[in-house]
C-alpha cells in the first residue's frame, strides 16, 4: 500500500493537469477575438450592421476563450439596444453572467441592463442593476493595480466613463439636476476618455444636450451647451462618427429651435455656424435637423429619428407651422409604432395591434398605458412623451382644443406612470407577498410529487374512449353550424328574435352533443339577469361563453350553455367551433336591425323637414299672394301716367269737359290703387308676424367652411380669397346667415379687380360678434355710404360712378338692383325686433375711395359663452363663500395632487395666504374648464402673489420670486432646494393650469417655461428616496424564491411531458384541427369586411364586389387553410344574378374557370375531378336552399381520412354564409340607407332655401309697404284740388306737373322694389311628384275634421273619391285645400260641403261645393281679385277673405311649373244651390 501511494498521488495530478489544460483558450482564437472585439467597440457609433457582423463573428469565434464571448456578448447587446430590441439586448447582457466572472465584464453587463432600464422608466430594476454596478466598481478598485494589460484598461475606463453617463442621464430625465451634474463630473475628460473618442463624443454630447453646463447667468450656460454640441460634431466628423455627428447637429438644432436662442447664439457664435456650411438664416436650424435625420436613418437608430422629427416639430411649433408640425410628429409616431411592431407584434392576442395616432377621439384608455402596464412590453415613455407634448402644442396652434388636450393628458399620465416613486406604497406588501409565495410554492413543490405519479394512471384509462367519440361529433357539430346559420327570418326587426330564433334551432342538438338542459343566447347588457337564473337550480352548471366577431374587441353577447356536468376539454373546443357561428348569426342579424334603424332615423329626420317645409310653402304662397297683387297695381300706375301725358301733351288742359272727366278717371284710378295698398298694408301686417326666425346656436366656422368652398369663382377672377377661422359661437338664424354672408362676399367679387383681394373673418367682443367681409377694391364715397346705410330704397346704380374712372361702362353693366344690402338691412332689421339680446346687431359699411371697402354685421354671442361667464361667477363665489368639495376634474387642468409629509408651522395666519393661493388656483381650472383663458391667468398671477407674499414673510433669506415668466430657471426648485415649506402642490396646479391657458392661447416661450417647471416639480415631488434600500431588500428575498420556481417548474415539465406521451398528442391534434377552422373561420370573416377606405359606392358595383371580397378570402385564408391540410391551390366562386355566370377568384390565380366548379354549381353536390375538390356553398334563406358558389381545393393527398372532410364541410359553410351576406344582402341595405340619406339631405336642403326666400320676401314687401304709400295718397290730395278749388291755369298745371312728377318717381320705385321681390322667386322651390287624389281627399278629411272639433256649426264634408293621379306639389295642393274649407268656415253656417274629383282630358278635375250660400255670377267673377271689403282681420294674427288669392296662386304655379299647361281655377254657380269652386291639375284616371 505504501509503494502504490506515490503513483496514486501522480494519477490525481495528471488528471487534475489534463482537466485544467482543457479549458484554456488556445492563443490563436484569444488574438481573433480580441482583435474582432476591438473592431466592434470601433463600430459602436459609427455603422451598426458593420458592428453586427464583427461582434457575431467573434462571439461564434470564441469556443473556448469565454471572456472574449462575454465582450462579443455585451457588444451584441449594444447593437441590440441601439436596434430598440429591449428584450434580446436584455437577454445577451444577462448571457455574460452565465459566459464570465469576469468582473469587468460582468460591470459592462450591469451598465448595459441600467441603459435599458433608464429608457424603458423601470425605476426598480435600474437601481437593482446599479447597485450591482457600485459593488463590482468596489471591487475592482481594491485590485485595480492587477490590469495592466491595454485592452483591459481601456475596457475599465470604458465602464467606468459609460457608468457615470448613463447616471447622468438617468437622473437629467428625473429632472435631478444637481445629482446629473455630480454624476457628469466624476468623469475627468483628460484622463478618463484620453484614446477613447467615442465616450469622449458621448461626454461632450451629454454635456451639452442634458444642460449640465457651469455658468453663472443663463446666457453663458446656455453658450456653454452650445460650445460641448459644438464640439462634439466637429470630432464627430473628424472621427466619422455618423452617429455623434447627427447627435450633434441635432442638439445644436433643438438648442436654437426658439428663435430668441437663435438669434443670440447668431450674435454669439455665428463663426461656428458657418462652418457648418449651411446659410445662416432663420431656417437653420431646420435644415440642420432634417440633416440629422437623414443621418440617424443612415445609422438606422429608430429612437433618435423620432427625436429628430420631434426637433424638427419643434421647430415648426416654434414657426407657427402647426399643420406641418402635426404631420412630422406623426412621422415620429410612426416611429413609435414600428419599433412596437417590429418586437412586440406577439404581444398581442389578435392579429391587428395596439397603434398610435395623433388623435383618437372619445378615447380615455390611452394606447401607449396599456403599452406601458405589460411586463412583456418594453417601450420608452419619455420617447412618447416628448411627441405627446409637442403635439398638444401644435393642436393648440391650430385652434383644435379637443386634440391638444388629448395629447397632453397621454403626456401628463406618462408623467405619472414614471414617477420615481410610483411602487412605493405597494412595497411593503410586496415584501410580505414574496414571503408567503415562497411557502406556496414549497407546499405546490410537494403536492407536485403525488400528482405526477396519480395523473398518469387516471390519463391512461381515459384517453381511449375520448378518441371513439371525436368523429361523430365532428358531424353533430356541422349540423348545428348549418341550422345556425339558416335560424334567423329574412324579415327580423327585433333583436329578441335572434336570440330565440338560434336557441330553438340549436337546443336538440346541443342536447345530444354536450348534454345540455338549457341555452340561452344573450345580448351583452342581459349577463345578469343570466346569473340570476343560472342560480335557481343549484344541481346544474352554467358554462358563459363570450360571442366574439373579428372586428371588434368587445364581445357582442354571450351564450351560456346549462349542463349537469362540467364541459371538458374536447366539448369546450367543440363549443369553441360553434360560437363563432353565433357570433356572426347575431351580428349580422343585428347589423340588419341597426342599418334598418339607421334607415328609420332618416326617415324620421325627413318626415321633419318635411313639416318645415310645408310650413315655409304655405308662408311663401302668401307671399307671392301679395306679390300676386303688387304686380295688379302697375297697370293703374301706368294709366295714371298715361292720362296725365294726355293732359300735358295733347292739349286736353284746354278742354275743360275732357279735363274733368279725366280728374275723375285719375281720381278712380289713385283711389283703386289705395284699395290694393290698403289690403296689401293689412295683410302684410297680420301675416308678417308669423314667419318666425330660426334661432340657434352655432359654429360659425360651420359657414364660413361653406363660403370657403367658393373659392373657385375668385381663382377665376384672379382675385386673393381668404377666410380667417373664427372659432366662435353665435346665436342667429343660420341660413340666413349664410345668405348674408354669400350676398356680400358675391358683392365684393364683383366689384374688386384682378389680382385684387378679398378677406372674411369675424372680431369677438364681449357681447356680440362683428363678420366682416373685406376688399381692396375701388371703395366707396362717404356719400354713397351714406345712401347704402340712411336710404331703405335707392338707385343701385348710381352707387360708385362718382369715384370711377376708365370703367365706367364695365361698371354699370355689371351693377345689380341693389337689393342684396338692402335685404341684408332688412335681416338686420328683424333680428333687432327680437328681442334685447339682439339690440347688439348691427349692419354698416366702411370704406375709401381708392382703398377698398368693409361691409360688416354683428350678431350676438352663442348662449354657450354667455352661461360660461354666469358659470364662472357664481362657481367663483361658491368657493369663497362656502367652500364646497371640489367637483371632478380633467386630467389636463388639476392634475395628481401628490401627498408629499411637510412640518407646517400651527399659526393660523401661516396657512391664510396658501389657503387663498389654493382657492385662486381652483378658480383658475374652472376659468380654463369654461375656457376662459385670459381670466385663469389672472387667478394664477393672484395665486403666485399670495404664495410670493408668504414666502417673503416666512423664509429666512427671500432671493427668488415665483414669474409666470423668466429667463432663469423656476423660483419654486429654489424654493425645494432650500427645504423652503410651501404648499408645493398648489405650486404644481397653477403651473399645469398655466400652462394649459397659454397653450390655448398659443403663447409658446411662456407656455414651454410653465410647462417645464410643471414636469421639473413634478418629478421632484415623485422623487424616492428609499429605492435603493428597497432593491437591496428585494435581491435578498428572490434567491431562494428561485429554488423554489425551479424546482416547481421541473416538475410541472415532467408532468406535460408525460401527460403528451400517454394521452393528449391525439386529442391535442384534433383540437388543433378545430382551433385551425376556427382560425379559418375568422380570417374569412375578416377578408369579408369592408375595409374603412371602402365607401357605400363599392357596394353598389356588385361585379367589383363579387370579384373583390373572394379574392380576399382566398387570398387571406390560403395559409390557414394549407396548415389544416396540404393543398396547391385554393379557389370560390360566387355566382353573378346581375351578369347570370360564376365570377372566380383563386390562389394562385388562373385564368378559366375549371369545368368541376359548373358541374358542382349545377348539381349542388361535393364533387372531385383529378386534384379538384369542389363544395357548393349552400346557405339557407327563408326555408329554402340556396347555392351561391362552389368552393374549390386543389388537393395533393387523394386519400383523406373522414375527419378531414367533416372540417373541410365546417369551412365551406362557413364561407358560404359570409359570402351571401356580404355580397348579396347587405349592399342592398347599404343602398337604401344611401337612398335615405340623399332624401334627407334633399329635404333639408329644400328647407334652408324656403326659409331664407320667404324672409327676404318678407323683408321687400314690408319696404314696399312703407315706402310707396305716401305717393298715391299725395296724388289724390292734388286731383281733389284740382276737382274742388278753382285755379288759375299756371295754378293748374304746376299742379299737374306734380302730379306727373309723383306719379313718374313712384312707378320708378315700385318696380325697382318689385323687381326684388320678383327676383326672390326665380329660384324655383316647386316639387312635382304624382299624388293619388285619395291622399290628398284624405288630407282635406283630416283637416276638416280637426276644424271641426271646437266649432258650434253642423258642418259636413262628403267626399267622392276618384282612382287617379295627379302631378304637382304635394304640400301646395293641401294647401290649396285647405284654403278652401279655410274659407266655407268662415261663414257660420251649418249645411252641407261637397268635394269630388272627375276626369278633364289630360287632367284631374277637383270641385268643391258650398251648398248653403248663393252668389251671382258677378260676385264669383271677383272671387279670386282683391277686394276690402272682402277681407277682414281675425284672431290669433290671421286675415280672412284672402283664401281664393292663395288658390289661385297655388294654381298657377301649377300652371307653370307642373308637367304641362293648361290648369285654370274658377267659380260658378251650382244648379242645385250654392256655388262651386273647380280647378284643374294635369292628372290620369288609374284604370
Amino acid at each position: 500500500m505504501k509503494h502504490r501511494l506515490p503513483l496514486i498521488l501522480l494519477c490525481v495530478i495528471s488528471v487534475s493537469c489534463f482537466f485544467s489544460c482543457m479549458g484554456t483558450a488556445p492563443t490563436k482564437e484569444i488574438r481573433l477575438v480580441d482583435s474582432l472585439n476591438r473592431q466592434a467597440y470601433f463600430y459602436h457609433y459609427r455603422n451598426l450592421d458593420s458592428l453586427y457582423n464583427v461582434a457575431q463573428k467573434a462571439y461564434q469565434s470564441a469556443q473556448l476563450y469565454h471572456l472574449g464571448k462575454a465582450e462579443a456578448c455585451n457588444n451584441l447587446a449594444f447593437y441590440s439596444f441601439m436596434k430598440m430590441d429591449f428584450d434580446k439586448a436584455e437577454h445577451l447582457n444577462q448571457e455574460v453572467y452565465d459566459l464570465t466572472k469576469n468582473e469587468l465584464e460582468l460591470l459592462i453587463a450591469d451598465i448595459g441592463l441600467m441603459k435599458i432600464y433608464q429608457r424603458t422608466a423601470m425605476n426598480k430594476e435600474f437601481y437593482d442593476y446599479r447597485n450591482s454596478a457600485l459593488k463590482r466598481m468596489k471591487r475592482i478598485d481594491e485590485d485595480k493595480n492587477l490590469f495592466v494589460d491595454r485592452h483591459e484598461i481601456s475596457r475599465l475606463k470604458y465602464a467606468y466613463s459609460e457608468f457615470y453617463i448613463v447616471s447622468a442621464i438617468y437622473y437629467y430625465y428625473l429632472q435631478q439636476q444637481q445629482e446629473a451634474y455630480y454624476a457628469i463630473n466624476q468623469i475627468d475628460p483628460l484622463t478618463d476618455l484620453a484614446g477613447d473618442n467615442n465616450q469622449l463624443l458621448y461626454y461632450h454630447y451629454i454635456k451639452g444636450a442634458a444642460s449640465l453646463c457651469d455658468g453663472e447667468t443663463a446666457e453663458v450656460r446656455r453658450l456653454h451647451e452650445f460650445d460641448e454640441l459644438y464640439t462634439s460634431w466637429r470630432l464627430a466628423v473628424k472621427e466619422k462618427s455618423i452617429y455623434f455627428e447627427a447627435n450633434g447637429i441635432q442638439g445644436m438644432a433643438n438648442l436654437m429651435a426658439n428663435p430668441d436662442n437663435y438669434e443670440f447664439l447668431k450674435n454669439r457664435r455665428s463663426h461656428a455656424l458657418k462652418q457648418l456650411g449651411l446659410p445662416v438664416d432663420s431656417l437653420l436650424p431646420l435644415k440642420m435637423a432634417q440633416i440629422s435625420l437623414d443621418k440617424f436613418r443612415r445609422y438606422n437608430d429608430l429612437y433618435q429619428t423620432a427625436a429628430a422629427y420631434v426637433t424638427i416639430g419643434r421647430f415648426l411649433n416654434t414657426h407657427n407651422r402647426y399643420q406641418e408640425a402635426v404631420d412630422t410628429l406623426s412621422k415620429a409616431l410612426d416611429c413609435v409604432n414600428k419599433h412596437h411592431e417590429l418586437y412586440y407584434n406577439r404581444h398581442h392576442q389578435s392579429n391587428q395591434i395596439d397603434r398610435l395616432d395623433p388623435f383618437v377621439d372619445k378615447d380615455t384608455l390611452y394606447t401607449e398605458l396599456s403599452w406601458l402596464s405589460k411586463k412583456k412590453v418594453k417601450t420608452v415613455p419619455e420617447w412618447i412623451s416628448r411627441i405627446r407634448e409637442q403635439l398638444s402644442v401644435s393642436y393648440a396652434g391650430l385652434g383644435m382644443k379637443i386634440p391638444s388636450d388629448y395629447n397632453r393628458n397621454v403626456y401628463l399620465d406618462i408623467l405619472e406612470y414614471t414617477r420615481q416613486d410610483k411602487q412605493f406604497e405597494s412595497r411593503y406588501a410586496s415584501l410580505e407577498k414574496e414571503s408567503a409565495q415562497l411557502n406556496v410554492i414549497m407546499l405546490l413543490v410537494l403536492a407536485g410529487l403525488f400528482l405526477v405519479v396519480g395523473l398518469f394512471a387516471i390519463f391512461n384509462n381515459r384517453s381511449r374512449n375520448r378518441n371513439l367519440m371525436h368523429l361523430a361529433r365532428l358531424k353533430l357539430t356541422l349540423d348545428i353550424c348549418q341550422k345556425i346559420t339558416a335560424s334567423i327570418p329574412s324579415d327580423v326587426t327585433d333583436e329578441d328574435d335572434i336570440v330565440e330564433a338560434i336557441s330553438e334551432a340549436i337546443l336538440p342538438d346541443l342536447q345530444e352533443l354536450l348534454g345540455a338542459t338549457s341555452i340561452k343566447v344573450q345580448l351583452k347588457g342581459e349577463e345578469e339577469s343570466a346569473e340570476e337564473e343560472a342560480h335557481e337550480d343549484p344541481s346544474l352548471i352554467c358554462s358563459a361563453f363570450p360571442l366574439y366577431v373579428p372586428d371588434k374587441e368587445e364581445p357582442i353577447g354571450t351564450v351560456t350553455i346549462t349542463t349537469k356536468q362540467k364541459l371538458s376539454k374536447d366539448e369546450l373546443a367543440l363549443v369553441s367551433v360553434i360560437t363563432p357561428y353565433i357570433a356572426w348569426t347575431l351580428d349580422n342579424g343585428i347589423t340588419f336591425i341597426s342599418l334598418g334603424e339607421e334607415q328609420r332615423q332618416l326617415e324620421k329626420q325627413r318626415y321633419v323637414y318635411e313639416q318645415h317645409i310645408a310650413t315655409n310653402k304655405r308662408q311663401n304662397m302668401i307671399k307671392k299672394s301679395c306679390l300676386a297683387i303688387v304686380n295688379g297695381i302697375t297697370p293703374y300706375i301706368d294709366r295714371i301716367i298715361n292720362e296725365v301725358h294726355k293732359l300735358t301733351e295733347k292739349g286736353f288742359m284746354h278742354d275743360a269737359e275732357i279735363k274733368r272727366r279725366k280728374y275723375e278717371y285719375v281720381d278712380e284710378l289713385v283711389t283703386t290703387i289705395n284699395e290694393y295698398n290698403d289690403i296689401l298694408a293689412l295683410w302684410i301686417k297680420l301675416k308678417q308676424g308669423s314667419l318666425s326666425l330660426n334661432i340657434e346656436n352655432f359654429e360659425l366656422d360651420e359657414l364660413f367652411s361653406i363660403v370657403a368652398k367658393g373659392r373657385k369663382t375668385f381663382e377665376m377672377k384672379k382675385q386673393h380669397f381668404e377666410v380667417l377661422p373664427a372659432r366662435v359661437t353665435v346665436k342667429a338664424d343660420k341660413a340666413l346667415t349664410l345668405f348674408m354672408i354669400n350676398t356680400l362676399t358675391e358683392n365684393a367679387r364683383k366689384y374688386t379687380p384682378q389680382e385684387g383681394s378679398i378677406q372674411v373673418f369675424a372680431t369677438i367682443t364681449g357681447e356680440y360678434v362683428e363678420i366682416s367681409i373685406k376688399d381692396n377694391g375701388r371703395g366707396l364715397t362717404e356719400a354713397d355710404v351714406q345712401r347704402i346705410l340712411g336710404e331703405k330704397v335707392y338707385d343701385s346704380k348710381a352707387i360708385g360712378i362718382d369715384n370711377a374712372s376708365s370703367d365706367v361702362e364695365e361698371l354699370k353693366q355689371n351693377k345689380g338692383s341693389g337689393f342684396g344690402l338692402m335685404n341684408c338691412k332688412g335681416i338686420i332689421e328683424k333680428y333687432r325686433k327680437t328681442n334685447d339680446v339682439f339690440k347688439v346687431c348691427l349692419f354698416s359699411v366702411e370704406s375709401e375711395p381708392g382703398k377698398g371697402s368693409r361691409f360688416f354685421f354683428r350678431l350676438p354671442l352663442g348662449i354657450r359663452k354667455i352661461v360660461g361667464v354666469l358659470l364662472l361667477f357664481l362657481s367663483s363665489f361658491a368657493f369663497v363663500a362656502c367652500g364646497p368639495d371640489k367637483a371632478p376634474v380633467n386630467k389636463v387642468t388639476s392634475r395628481y395632487r401628490l401627498e408629499r409629509k411637510v412640518e407646517i408651522p400651527v399659526q393660523q395666519d401661516y396657512e391664510e395666504l396658501l389657503n387663498e393661493a389654493s382657492l385662486f388656483a381652483d378658480t383658475a381650472y374652472y376659468c380654463n374648464v369654461i375656457e376662459d383663458y385670459k381670466l385663469a391667468l389672472q387667478y394664477v398671477d393672484s395665486a403666485m402673489n399670495r404664495l410670493n407674499r408668504h414666502y417673503a414673510k416666512y423664509s429666512r433669506s427671500p432671493r427668488r420670486y415665483i414669474k409666470l415668466y423668466d429667463t432663469k430657471s423656476p423660483a419654486e426648485i429654489e424654493w425645494w432646494n432650500t427645504y423652503f415649506d410651501s404648499d408645493f402642490h398648489v405650486i404644481l396646479d397653477i403651473r399645469n393650469e398655466a400652462s394649459v391657458s397659454l397653450l390655448a392661447l398659443k403663447q409658446w416661450n411662456e407656455y414651454t417655461y410653465n410647462n417645464a417647471a410643471y414636469t421639473a416639480l413634478y418629478k421632484l415631488l415623485g422623487e424616492d428616496q428609499s429605492l435603493e434600500e428597497y432593491c437591496r431588500q428585494l435581491e435578498r428575498s428572490t434567491t431562494n424564491k428561485y429554488v423554489g420556481v425551479i424546482l416547481c417548474l421541473f416538475l410541472l415539465a415532467s408532468l406535460l411531458i408525460g401527460y403528451y406521451i400517454i394521452y393528449v398528442r391525439k386529442r391535442l391534434i384534433n383540437r388543433l384541427n378545430l382551433e385551425q377552422v376556427l382560425e379559418i373561420n375568422k380570417t374569412v370573416f375578416a377578408a369579408s369586411l369592408l375595409r374603412s377606405q371602402e365607401s357605400s359606392e363599392v357596394l353598389l358595383r356588385e361585379e367589383e364586389t363579387l370579384k373583390e371580397i373572394p379574392q380576399r378570402i382566398v387570398d387571406d385564408a390560403f395559409s390557414a387553410v394549407n396548415e389544416l391540410m396540404t393543398v396547391n391551390g385554393m379557389g370560390i366562386a360566387v355566382y353573378n344574378e346581375t351578369a347570370h355566370r360564376l365570377e372566380y377568384a383563386a390562389n394562385p390565380r388562373v385564368e378559366e374557370i375549371p369545368a368541376v366548379v359548373h358541374r358542382c354549381f349545377e348539381q349542388q353536390a361535393a364533387l372531385q375531378d383529378e386534384q379538384i375538390q369542389a363544395l357548393p356553398l349552400i346557405v339557407d334563406v327563408g326555408g329554402q336552399r340556396q347555392c351561391v358558389g362552389v368552393l374549390t381545393l386543389l388537393i395533393q393527398e387523394p386519400e383523406r381520412q373522414e375527419a378531414d372532410f367533416v372540417l373541410v364541410e365546417l369551412i365551406a359553410r362557413y364561407v358560404a354564409i359570409v359570402v351571401f351576406n356580404a355580397v348579396v344582402k347587405l349592399a342592398m341595405r347599404y343602398r337604401d340607407i344611401e337612398s335615405a340619406h340623399e332624401e334627407a339631405r334633399r329635404a333639408s336642403w329644400e328647407d334652408n332655401q324656403l326659409h331664407v326666400q320667404n324672409m327676404v320676401l318678407d323683408n321687400c314687401l314690408s319696404t314696399i309697404k312703407h315706402e310707396t304709400i305716401y305717393y298715391p295718397n299725395k296724388i289724390k290730395q292734388i286731383i281733389d284740388k284740382l276737382n274742388s278749388q278753382t285755379l288759375n291755369s299756371e295754378e293748374e298745371k304746376e299742379a299737374v306737373e306734380t302730379i306727373t312728377e309723383l306719379i313718374d318717381y313712384y312707378k320708378s320705385i315700385f318696380t325697382i322694389l318689385s323687381q326684388c321681390a320678383s327676383r326672390q322667386l326665380e329660384e324655383v322651390t316647386f316639387r312635382r311628384t304624382t299624388i293619388t287624389v285619395e291622399e290628398l281627399f284624405q288630407h282635406a278629411e283630416k283637416y276638416f275634421r280637426r276644424l271641426t272639433k271646437n266649432q258650434s256649426v253642423k258642418l259636413k264634408l262628403h267626399t267622392e273619391v276618384l282612382h287617379a293621379r295627379v302631378t304637382g306639389d304635394k304640400h301646395l295642393l293641401c294647401f290649396l285645400l285647405e284654403n278652401l274649407i279655410d274659407e266655407a268656415f268662415s261663414v257660420p253656417e251649418d249645411g252641407i260641403l261637397h268635394l269630388k274629383a272627375v276626369g278633364d282630358g289630360d287632367y284631374i278635375r277637383f270641385l268643391f261645393t258650398d251648398s248653403r250660400r248663393e252668389k251671382t255670377v258677378e260676385e264669383l267673377n271677383q272671387l279670386f281679385y282683391p277686394n276690402l271689403l272682402r277681407m277682414t282681420a281675425a284672431g290669433k294674427g290671421e286675415l280672412v277673405g284672402t283664401e281664393y288669392l292663395v288658390c289661385k296662386q297655388i294654381v298657377r304655379d301649377h300652371d307653370e311649373f307642373a308637367i304641362r299647361r293648361g290648369c285654370r281655377i274658377n267659380a260658378e254657380p251650382c244648379a242645385e244651390g250654392g256655388f262651386t269652386v273647380y280647378f284643374t291639375i294635369p292628372g290620369k284616371i288609374i284604370k
